[in-house]
């Protein structure tokens, strides 16, 4: 199909049958200098990767994995954080456009759908000195995925498993890139209050009881926020308590 945005972030995309990481190959990439808004898509991946260095499993031919590279100079580096928020919002935007589905945003990175999670984004950073050279930013999307692994059965689905058929790739990446680089416009006119009020309209953590797992170090409470700036605040038995890193965990009750 062919791809038509209107947003000034002018895309590039290159198509691998498989290849080991969409991120690790376009931040090669990155280095040999291509240009901001090129994008590496796959059908399978034998090396793909997510936070605190998991890997991503994810059936061949099945299911969305692409990296897009930005050179965000208008960021400061306390402020790149927007770009995972931001892309959040965009999966969510476009899945609500191509597939009529309600998803819920899960700090910092995943979408859910039912409370089972359909996507996650790894942001990757590389800076010279104290200057931002370029971002990776990866987004793998489970669309026509049947079967999981046991031990993601109930922590995982996709789309086509939600909706009971499948979908075409191509129209979902389009949708996606397409609300991304309006959202990256957005950025551009340091709109990072609107970007943070879209993610919050579509979290479902606000209010409910969660587990901070920070490095082994335990904190349960409930989700009072999800600040401006990107932080998620806990009310633990001892008062208030800001995260800007760690695993978060949705308990029950």
């Amino acid at each position: 199909m062919s791809f038509n945005f209107s947003t000034s972030l002018n895309y590039d995309l290159y198509r691998f049958a498989k290849i080991d990481s969409t991120n690790g190959h376009l931040m090669k990439l990155a280095d040999q200098g291509f240009p901001e808004g090129t994008v590496v898509v796959a059908d399978e991946q034998f090396a793909g990767r997510g936070r605190f260095g998991r890997r991503w499993e994810s059936e061949p031919l099945s299911n969305l994995l692409f990296s897009l590279l930005l050179r965000p100079v208008f960021l400061e580096r306390d402020e790149i954080f927007i770009l995972t928020f931001s892309a959040a919002v965009a999966v969510a935007e476009a899945l609500e456009e191509v597939a009529h589905v309600k998803p819920e945003l899960k700090w910092p990175n995943d979408v859910l759908i039912g409370g089972k999670k359909i996507c996650g984004t790894l942001l990757e950073t590389n800076f010279e000195n104290d200057t931002l050279r370029y971002v990776v930013l990866g987004i793998g999307l489970n669309v026509n995925q049947k079967v999981f692994p046991p031990e993601l059965n109930t922590k995982a689905t996709s789309i086509a498993a939600v909706k009971g058929k499948e979908f075409d790739r191509d129209e979902i990446l389009s949708a996606i890139l397409n609300r991304f680089g309006k959202i990256y416009d957005s950025l551009r006119q340091r709109n990072f209050y609107e970007i943070m009020k879209r993610w919050r309209e579509k979290t479902a953590m606000i209010g409910r009881n969660v587990r901070v797992d920070m490095a082994g170090r335990i904190f349960d409470g409930i989700c009072d926020d999800v600040t401006d700036y990107g932080a998620i605040v806990i009310k633990t038995v001892e008062g208030l308590k800001e995260f800007t890193a760690g695993e978060i965990t949705l308990m029950e009750g």
